[in-house]
């Protein structure tokens, strides 16, 4: 049985009971509503024969840190409901603003919803709607896109915020982040071995310098009949000595320190960032600009933190506290517990207080990077903000981010400004009191002036540590969270793979054959629907039809930016999908309406795709798409900088730019999606003229609104809402009288109504 949600053992009883063999059941989804709208949960299940509907109310048991997954300890059933397989129609989804519905349509034409659910649970919902038609009407049901993925967390049960990231930020265990970030240091072992010990030893002097400067000097050097009577130079020289020795070792253990932590920090932004490059182009398109930026810069800066004093501090002042309480306990036991079990009782109340703290940094994580977003977004969106004058309705959005920062960031600055003075209150009244009590017991004789001094020395070291781990348990939480979502992006696999034993083509001859290909964004809503047809190598290819029928959409698939979700494509006689990416992106060039172009020179931005060619080079490929008249007369010509996005040239010349980087890469299949979208009559004449030079033994498949631009085009396809309506040449197809015919008349009509 393949499940969407787990049906749990309680739920599979309630079944068995009802005659539902268990056995046969093929899928599960859970829904959470009732039909008006309130919490319940709702499993649905199906056979070959019938879909299974139970209702009820689940209750857990208390979860323990190392639980798999919470207890289900009872589950009351108030409604179950059957259907037969074969009276089902059709299942579907019927989706509203925050919720959706699944509906059934029987075979007399009634439809009648069977359960809902929060809308958040549609993808998963239409994937099980698609198998029980599958079922009804006797198809076969794909699984293979399902293979290897997870939905639901294993720990909690409960679904990924992102289905491609199996990462559970509730169930992340800190303690396997904090291993992993030690791992960092695997490469600086010998380092790391020699700071461990500087520390250790350093931080040995500075916990013994008491007993010599205070309990020794004064009851043993200084007091008649002292062990050490009147050697108060011999002793002034030890004290010297231990504490020049504890200098040099912090120093250093600072200086290796200060080596090795740039290092790891510049590889761990560089992790990141390649990370993000090797995940697929659906991760970026559902992120915004600023929420990735946030995860280079923010994340590994407080991660940052982690290096530079979470772990070298953390081992100091670890090291310190132990010596400390076990020279305290040797020294004078009774007022030695008095301080270790303050000690114990704040570290005990600090833990308690920053694990609630984490979850306030997670919040506060989110609403910084939507502030982010907002801000990145109106940044790059500045020419459209001025023009239809949004300036305040954007300062007011991004006003109202600010302030769920600003919320967040009091309240977790609150909660530290009303704990940690109560902590350091509580520390210095216990220390006063253990201070008084050892005086006592100094007036009864019963420890010497030198062992109260040197344990109100060691009371007042202690403060260093335990101010230490007061204030890093912030720093702890942030880093904590930062490192969880950094693995989450490195721990992220792509949604385009390349095959494990990819076929290598080096030089592609251009054949491209499409059987059959399905695509969609989201799941229960196809964009493209059974298309086929084959380019064979040096054709030109034109795709027509009107906006948003697919067109854009099924480059895509070839260049393979998406995979396709049914049917297959082939290149050469070979399946896409075991291409090897270097070989696929080296031979397909692509020349997109969205044109940007990279902070830098225009020359270095025409040979992006091969940065060793040389200016000849550039200058020809310039000259071939039109380009090279208008950079000459740019300031310094090849060697202009334009700005990010190429903001300082027009739409036509970004656009004759991304065509010469095009050429540059020299593909043995090129793409053109609108590539003339942005250019005047006269300069679409001249790239169609340098298009035509290009086709020379080079397959080229081109989509154009304008149909007058794919007169000359090999074979030309029409697409209508993601089908294949009709394929053929131009004159072909104008004798058809079809669909290319009606745009192809559409377009003419209104020519001659602009001529008039």
């Amino acid at each position: 049985m393949k499940y969407f949600d787990v049906l749990p053992q309680m739920v599979e009883t309630e079944l068995l009971k009802r005659g539902v063999m268990t056995d046969d059941l093929l899928y599960c989804v859970k829904a959470d509503l009732d039909g008006n709208g309130k919490y319940i949960d709702v499993y649905i299940t199906f056979t070959k024969e019938t879909v299974s509907v139970i209702k009820g109310y689940e209750k857990y048991g208390k979860i323990t840190r190392k639980s798999k997954r919470k207890n289900l300890i009872d589950f009351t059933v108030f409604e179950y409901d059957e259907y037969e397989i074969s009276k089902i129609e059709k299942m579907y989804v019927d989706r509203y603003a925050n919720s959706a519905r699944v509906m059934i349509e029987d075979s007399a034409g009634e439809e009648f919803p069977i359960a809902r659910f929060s809308i958040g649970y549609s993808d998963k919902f239409e994937k099980f709607c698609q198998r029980v038609n599958c079922v009804a009407h006797d198809e076969p049901i794909d699984d293979s896109l399902l293979e290897g993925t997870k939905t639901h967390c294993p720990i909690c049960g409960e679904p990924f915020p992102d289905p491609n990231r199996p990462v559970c930020p509730r169930c992340v265990d800190r303690r396997s982040v904090f291993k992993r970030l030690l791992t960092m240091f695997k490469e600086f072992k010998t380092a790391v071995i020699l700071i461990l010990i500087t520390i250790i030893l350093s931080n040995i002097f500075a916990v013994i310098a008491p007993v010599f400067g205070s309990q020794m000097l004064y009851d043993d050097v200084l007091a008649e009949g002292g062990k050490y009577y009147g050697k108060i130079l011999m002793i002034v020289m030890l004290i010297v000595a231990i504490n020049i020795c504890g200098l040099i070792l912090r120093m250093v253990s600072g200086v290796i320190t200060s080596k090795i932590v740039p290092v790891v920090t510049h590889r761990l932004r560089l992790k990141i960032f390649s990370s993000m490059q090797h995940l697929s182009l659906d991760f970026f398109t559902g992120k915004q600009t600023g929420s990735l930026m946030s995860r280079v810069d923010r994340d590994s800066e407080n991660i940052y933190w982690f290096f530079t004093d979470i772990m070298p501090y953390g081992i100091t002042n670890i090291v310190k506290i132990l010596g400390i309480a076990g020279i305290m306990i040797y020294i004078s036991p009774i007022l030695s517990c008095g301080i270790i079990l303050t000690i114990t009782v704040i570290e005990i109340i600090q833990h308690r207080f920053y694990k609630n703290q984490r979850k306030l940094y997670r919040k506060f994580d989110v609403a910084m990077r939507s502030a982010n977003s907002v801000l990145s977004d109106v940044m790059n969106g500045q020419r459209v903000v001025k023009s239809f004058a949004k300036e305040k309705n954007e300062i007011e959005r991004y006003k109202i981010k600010n302030m769920d920062v600003f919320a967040i960031n009091l309240k977790i600055n609150s909660r530290i400004a009303n704990t940690i003075p109560v902590i350091w209150t509580f520390y210095r009244t216990v220390n006063k009191l253990v201070f008084c009590l050892g005086a006592f017991l100094v007036i009864k004789g019963h420890i010497l002036f030198g062992a109260l001094s040197a344990l109100v020395t060691y009371t007042e070291m202690a403060g260093e540590p335990i101010n230490f781990f007061t204030w890093i348990g912030d720093r702890w939480a942030r880093c904590m969270d930062a490192a969880s979502r950094m693995f989450e992006i490195m721990d992220s696999s792509a949604t385009v793979k390349e095959s494990e034993n990819p076929v290598k083509i080096g030089n592609m001859k251009g054949d491209i054959e499409l059987r059959n290909i399905s695509f969609e964004y989201e799941a229960g809503h196809p964009v493209i629907k059974n298309v086929s047809f084959k380019v064979n190598a040096g054709q030109m290819f034109g795709i027509v039809g009107k906006t948003g029928a697919g067109k854009s959409t099924i480059i895509n698939l070839i260049a393979r930016l998406y995979d396709v979700t049914g049917g297959e494509i082939l290149i050469d006689d070979v399946p896409i999908r075991q291409i090897s990416f270097e070989d696929l992106r080296r031979n397909i060039g692509i020349v997109s309406q969205e044109t940007y172009l990279f902070m830098g020179s225009i020359a270095d931005n025409i040979r992006y795709a091969n940065p060793d060619v040389s200016m000849e080079e550039v200058i020809e490929a310039a000259k071939s798409a039109n380009a090279h008249e208008f950079i000459t007369k740019l300031p310094d010509s090849y060697n202009t900088i334009v700005g990010e996005g190429g903001v300082s040239l027009s739409g036509g010349e970004k656009q004759r730019i991304s065509i010469a980087r095009a050429i540059i890469q020299k593909p043995n299949i090129l793409i053109l999606d609108e590539a003339t979208a942005s250019m005047d009559t006269r300069t679409e004449r001249k790239i169609q003229a340098a298009i035509d030079s290009l086709k020379q033994g080079r397959t080229i498949i081109s989509i154009a609104h304008r149909l007058s631009t794919l007169r000359d085009a090999d074979m030309l396809c029409v697409i209508e809402n993601g089908e294949m309506k009709e394929m053929g040449t131009h004159d072909e197809l104008i004798l058809k009288k079809g669909k290319y015919f009606e745009l192809y008349k559409l377009q003419s009509d209104a020519l001659q109504f602009i001529q008039e």
